[in-house]
């Protein structure tokens, strides 16, 4: 996906609609609760998720066991499919952060499905362009100011799963709590804090509980990518954080 234009490039977007239900129905339908493990990192990859409806949360252990939540994925994602292309342990833990919707593959119905679709390549690539996507985040993250970094991982979201609302503004379901939306920016808990309510004071974004209305998408952009942020902000503060 290219950042900033808010557009998602998934499982989905590679295929025909012919060949996403041929996929669909080659699995074994499975609902998960929320909070629900559905991928485990470091099992090993005997099958592969197609998320049909929901909201799952992606996340990484380090060797000291710190847990940081990497990215959010929505619907038409395909969970764990290099694991099973490559035949490696899962790398990351996939959790649902809403109920989602799923269809299960065992390994070689998925294997056998790309191979019949011609689509190994493309999963490759795809695969390829999460990871840069990621290593960007990352290294963005280092050069910006507190509410550059949120900006920034709050564009990213936006990319992943960001719904248009009327008046050009999106729609972002966190699934998390602020926690883990300041892991993402690698800042505390309270700077996080600081510079959401930054952001709303000048009527960048809305926040409401577990998710957030963007409602100026370009000043954010333009604050993700480092333009100047005022410290001082004039004029009323915004709502209270929720």
């Amino acid at each position: 996906m290219t950042y900033g234009e808010y557009t998602t490039m998934n499982f989905r977007s590679l295929v025909s609609t012919t060949a996403w239900h041929d996929l669909i129905g080659r699995g074994r339908r499975k609902i998960y609760g929320s909070k629900s493990v559905i991928l485990a990192q470091g099992e090993s990859p005997d099958c592969v998720i197609v998320l049909v409806d929901g909201l799952v949360k992606v996340a990484q252990s380090d060797e000291h066991g710190n847990n940081r939540t990497l990215m959010l994925r929505g619907p038409g994602e395909v969970l764990g499919e290099m694991g099973v292309l490559l035949g490696r342990p899962r790398s990351v833990t996939v959790t649902a952060a809403r109920r989602c919707t799923a269809a299960a593959l065992t390994a070689q119905a998925f294997r056998s499905y790309v191979d019949e679709h011609r689509l190994r390549d493309a999963a490759y690539r795809l695969a390829v362009e999460r990871l840069t996507t990621c290593e960007r985040l990352q290294s963005d993250l280092r050069h910006l100011t507190p509410t550059g970094r949120i900006a920034r991982v709050v564009s990213a979201l936006a990319d992943e799963v960001g719904h248009p609302q009327g008046q050009g503004y999106l729609l972002v379901d966190l699934g998390m709590d602020r926690t883990e939306l300041a892991g993402m920016a690698s800042m505390s808990r309270s700077s996080a804090l600081a510079a959401l309510s930054r952001l709303q004071s000048v009527g960048i974004i809305r926040l409401a509980r577990q998710r957030l209305t963007i409602t100026d998408p370009d000043r954010l952009r333009a604050v993700a990518q480092g333009e100047q942020f005022p410290e001082q902000l004039g004029g009323k503060a915004g709502a209270p954080l929720m």
